[in-house]
């Protein structure tokens, strides 16, 4: 296939590039953050990047030797109709075709291993996609983090497996026909909690009648929704009662241990909430046939992901974490991992855009007002990442919201003054987290030179 992607420097968008690219189509795109992380990784396989002024289309058909029929424009529904690339693509006749709709084409010809879920779903959909690949079924794998030890959120496999982590946020999640289907909880995020459980139904209704659909037991809403489900169920969890849940656990600061059927296993990612993620995946190796000393080895050799509880440095004892939590429940396990392996915490949270912010204001406010009198709380200004949006909240309003039942939150306006005061005030033992899916991570090591 050749195909140019409009926004090519996305998580999502990049990693299908990258498998097209390494497939032997002709690809290129157009970002308008040309330096971000993604375009340079593109651009160091060879895939051309243009800027996003309706140039970067003829310049690609010219210099491939592409005809305007012979390749498609891929989006997604960030990028609107008067984005100069699509407006040219218009002149020029290329079809369009969303992200989702490609990525669904790709994904429901193989056996599809499908990772949804509130949260969870990246770590976990690294550490399937690590799994298979440590037991030589070289999956295809496309999700929306780097896994560390391989460097990449993207890969193109020789077998027949293709591993994704599927987004309930734009709906595109009904699209997919999984072979496993694993669901990891369920809390409102994006939607209501009814069009969640609704959109969550559909996706397990869409699994193959020969595969199987693994669900985590210990989440309310997901045991609601198994009383409907026909074919192939696993349950997993910490509770005994599930199909595949720990013995002998221990989570400790870094790492937990615990084994299943009598097999030892240890995973070194902290909380409670990965041991959750692990024994999903052991649901899905245990589906396929692998042993489970094969799996311990495999978690046992998991590097993690970056930007998932990420220990960026630690500096006069005080140590630096870069989290990619960016909604209420995300956030809430954050906050409890790093509650025990630290004196006091400097939580910094840059919120995701107007509209979920605006969504999940309530319980962003909840979670906020719920910290202790040994955590510091500052917010960074609303993330706007472009296009027609409504401007009508502010970090501020949050700050003030939050203010009446947690005293210790502050917004500066201003991301220098946060890092300030941090470093004046952060002590040996304490930590500083530092949350959200957008580029608040760029004050990380700031904070770890100045301390």
């Amino acid at each position: 296939m050749n195909a140019y992607f409009v926004g090519i420097g996305g998580m999502g968008m990049s990693g299908i590039a990258k498998i097209l690219h390494l497939a032997g189509g002709r690809i290129a795109g157009s970002d308008r953050a040309l330096d971000g992380d993604y375009c340079k990784r593109l651009r160091a396989l060879g895939i051309p990047i243009y800027p996003q002024d309706g140039t970067g289309l003829d310049r690609y058909l010219q210099e491939f030797g592409v005809k305007p029929d012979e390749a498609v424009v891929v989006k997604s529904t960030a990028v609107e109709d008067q984005v100069p690339d699509i407006v040219a693509a218009r002149r020029l006749g290329l079809r369009e075709i969303m992200r989702s709709d490609l990525l669904a084409s790709l994904f429901n010809a193989k056996l599809g291993i499908a990772i949804a879920g509130t949260a969870g779903k990246t770590t976990t959909s690294g550490l399937a996609a690590w799994l298979l690949k440590f037991a030589g079924l070289e999956p295809t794998c496309a999700i929306g983090g780097v896994i560390s030890g391989l460097d990449t959120n993207a890969f193109r496999g020789t077998g027949p497996h293709f591993v994704i982590e599927a987004d309930e946020s734009d709906g595109s999640i009904v699209k997919y026909r999984p072979y496993v289907a694993l669901l990891t909880n369920i809390s409102r995020d994006h939607k209501p909690l009814e069009e969640l459980m609704a959109l969550f139904a559909t996706y397990l209704g869409h699994t193959d009648p020969a595969g199987a659909k693994v669900l985590c037991g210990d989440d309310p809403h997901i045991a609601e929704l198994r009383k409907g489900l026909s074919g192939k169920v696993i349950t997993y969890g910490c509770d005994p009662g599930n199909d595949v849940h720990p013995e002998k656990l221990v989570v400790a600061a870094d790492h937990s241990t615990f084994a299943v059927g009598g097999v030892p296993f240890e995973i070194g990612l902290p909380g409670r909430h990965n041991v959750l993620n692990a024994l999903g995946v052991i649901a899905i190796g245990r589906f396929l046939g692998l042993p489970l000393e094969e799996m311990a080895a495999a978690l046992r050799a998991f590097p993690g992901m970056k930007r998932r509880f990420e220990k960026v440095g630690t500096a006069q004892g005080v140590t630096i974490i870069d989290d990619f939590a960016h909604n209420p429940a995300e956030i809430e396990a954050a906050i409890d991992t790093a509650r025990r392996t630290s004196k006091r915490r400097f939580i910094v949270y840059q919120p995701h855009g107007f509209g979920p912010t605006r969504f999940t204001r309530q319980d962003l406010v909840k979670v906020f007002r719920s910290l202790r009198p040994d955590e510091f709380l500052y917010l960074d200004d609303i993330y706007y990442g472009g296009g027609t949006v409504e401007k009508d909240i502010s970090s501020k309003d949050i700050v003030e919201e939050v203010r009446a039942g947690f005293p210790n939150v502050y917004y500066h306006g201003d991301r220098q003054r946060i890092v300030t005061d941090i470093v004046n005030q952060a002590q040996a033992g304490d930590m500083v987290l530092v949350m959200g899916a957008r580029d608040i991570n760029r004050i990380c090591q700031e904070i770890l030179d100045r301390l």
